[in-house]
């Protein structure tokens, strides 16, 4: 048996390193036997890890797209009534520009003084509601 070398690539340098012990070392097959058994426990319990990680992974992804998707449901709820909410505030808007007019309409012929009548424009001011009062 020749001597392995290292620059001698053809195997990979795992099995390199075994070739070389057994060549250099005289070990024993009961050694390598144990050793392999080793190599082997620990290439399962890899395989296993490997395996649970990727479980893992693909538990949270799905689990995160079931939430994204909610979300994206949520919003585009939301959205919805929030458009239905603007054109409220709009029909409102018009409602109370239609109601001014009247007012103002009515105004020149009510008999009813209008010191006593809040107009909308004096609504919620506290010192024009001051004023008043005195």
């Amino acid at each position: 048996m020749t001597s392995p070398v290292a620059s001698d690539y053809r195997l990979s340098p795992a099995r390199w390193l075994r070739v070389s012990s057994r060549f250099f070392c005289g070990s024993l097959p009961s050694q390598l036997d144990e050793e392999e058994e080793r190599r082997k426990r620990r290439r399962e319990k890899n395989k296993v890890a490997a395996a649970r990680c990727r479980n893992k992974k693909k538990e949270r992804t799905e689990f995160l797209q079931r939430v994204s998707g909610a979300a994206a449901r949520e919003s585009e709820r939301l959205e919805l009534m929030n458009a239905e909410l603007k054109t409220q505030i709009e029909e409102l808007k018009q409602e109370r520009q239609q109601l001014i007019l009247m007012l103002n309409r009515h105004r020149p012929t009510c008999i009813v003084r209008t010191d006593s009548v809040k107009t909308p424009e004096s609504e919620g001011n506290p010192l024009l509601e001051q004023l008043e009062k005195k």
